[in-house]
């Protein structure tokens, strides 16, 4: 009786959240059903047109990404001003998103990767204010972007006005770029206090957020504020944000725009979890093939553990063999084969053999199809870059290399060994631990790293939770190590940024 019960329940929350996956599919796609957008290339660079239909345009509107983003996280912001009436621009810098070349340089440097950023801005600008002859423009750019969009507005007399969002930028003059906002997440307490800094460098005596400075005669307004309930992400999904923005371009403008808020990054959040719940109850249904566990011998794990994670950062700092052009990923790629090399001999060959014969195709599809298609089009759409594209497709056959072995070994410590829940997640530890050495060893080449090191986090919490799930009931390791290898691969390849000395 009590497990029919909970079996009763357990559907009833499968129906739930299938329909909230349907209700956010729904809810998303209202959002824009009064837009259009446009994908076009200006030169290399990707560009996405977003304008309302059968409406008068109110002026245009450049939005530019942060470091290691792309289009989709100013889709929010993109979304809030054409419903307002203005038609928005967005695009990929070199090396993200969909931008098929990479970039070079140093960006925490004007000289570097910095005035690359801001020539490119400069063709996009330069290409639409000339196609479209509107008498109010203006630029958004996030982070990183924040301070190329204050230098490429400085250099062009007809944005009529510049926002930057968790601002890092030193190039803020008294009078230029003309009429300036800052926002900034709450949660952002170091560039809430830089921004602050901005306004004293450029003579404003005591600032303080929330408060106008400057004159609108001369186009010299000047404001700080912050997005309550924000970080740095989150504050590009903010409702509160896209209002703030419709208030300012109404006072620069002259204009009286009705807000038209959305709430994109709400939905995407219910959206993906929805998906994420629902496969985790679904297994429970799954039937259950229990398999012997072999003994766990901590100190042979924790040596072959250290050994195989200290050791590659400092071969690897003397010798790698080029496997790609792009440094980050191409010690990436050796570090995690190393590693590999090295585990691969800590395990008896009768569980190396028995890996073969249980591999299950149906299995392997499932994960790819969830992890790559389901969540990947999520993310693609409203979070990151996520769908192979150009150079990024041999990227990923490269990648390969290296995840799908890293992966397969990881799982069988999950699936073969009693408490394998506690050696997957140290040795794990360990991984990002040797990542994170590689890093300090070179940090001018492998900076980069850092960010995957993020993604391989995020990656185990959502993706590696599924696929463990997935494994208590199917006991099949090689299916789930290689879907996850592919995925990891995927991940890696399509949302780090590319990158060239």
């Amino acid at each position: 009786m009590l497990k029919s019960y909970r079996n009763f329940l357990y559907k009833a929350f499968c129906l739930l959240l299938a329909s909230l996956i349907i209700l956010s599919f729904g809810k998303l796609k209202d959002y824009e059903n009064n837009l259009t957008s446009v994908k076009e290339f200006v030169g290399n660079t990707p560009v996405t047109l977003t304008f309302k239909d059968n409406a008068a345009t109110s002026g245009i509107v450049f939005l530019a990404h942060g470091f290691a983003g792309s289009t989709s996280f100013m889709r929010p912001i993109a979304v809030a001003l054409a419903e307002a009436g203005y038609l928005t621009v967005r695009f990929d810098f070199l090396g993200h998103g969909r931008h098929p070349l990479p970039y070079s340089g140093d960006i925490t440097t004007i000289e570097g990767a910095t005035q690359k950023f801001v020539n490119q801005t400069n063709e996009i600008l330069s290409h639409y204010l000339t196609k479209y002859d509107y008498s109010f423009s203006m630029i958004i750019g996030h982070s990183m972007a924040s301070d190329i969009i204050v230098r490429s507005a400085s250099l062009n007399p007809s944005i009529k006005s510049t926002v930057a969002i968790s601002a890092y930028t030193d190039a803020l003059k008294a009078k230029e770029p003309k009429n300036t906002l800052i926002l900034n997440g709450q949660w952002e307490p170091q560039l809430r206090a830089k921004s602050l800094e901005i306004l004293k460098n450029i003579g404003i005596d005591n600032p303080r957020e929330g408060r106008f400075y400057g004159r609108a005669n001369d186009n010299t307004i000047r404001k700080v504020d912050f997005i309550e309930n924000a970080d740095h992400v989150g504050v590009l999904y903010s409702k509160r944000t896209q209002k703030e923005l419709i208030d300012w371009v109404n006072l620069i403008n002259e204009d009286k725009n009705v807000f038209v808020g959305n709430n994109i990054g709400v939905w995407t959040g219910i959206l993906f979890f929805s998906g994420f719940f629902l496969v985790i109850t679904l297994t429970k249904f799954l039937p259950l093939k229990t398999s012997g566990k072999n003994r766990f011998s901590y100190i042979r794990f924790f040596s072959i553990n250290i050994f195989a994670c200290a050791l590659p950062p400092f071969i690897l700092y003397h010798f790698k063999i080029n496997y790609v052009e792009f440094p980050a990923h191409n010690h990436l790629i050796n570090q995690m084969i190393l590693i590999s090399i090295i585990l691969f001999f800590s395990f008896p060959f009768t569980q190396i053999k028995a890996l073969i014969s249980s591999f299950n195709l149906q299995l392997f599809a499932f994960l790819f199809i969830l992890f790559c298609v389901f969540f990947g089009t999520i993310l693609d759409n409203y979070v990151s870059s996520f769908l192979l594209n150009g150079n990024r497709i041999p990227l990923f056959f490269s990648c390969l290399i290296g995840t799908v072995p890293l992966m397969i070994l990881m799982q069988m410590y999950y699936d073969n060994y009693s408490y394998g829940w506690i050696a997957g997640n140290i040795f794990k530890l360990f991984f990002i631990i040797s990542l994170s050495t590689s890093i300090l060893l070179d940090i001018s080449q492998l900076f980069i790293m850092g960010y995957a090191i993020i993604l391989f986090l995020a990656f185990a919490l959502i993706f590696g939770f599924l696929s463990n799930m997935v494994s208590k009931k199917y006991n099949n390791t090689l299916s789930v190590g290689l879907a996850n290898g592919v995925a990891l691969a995927w991940t890696f390849s399509t949302a780090l940024p590319l990158y060239v000395n």
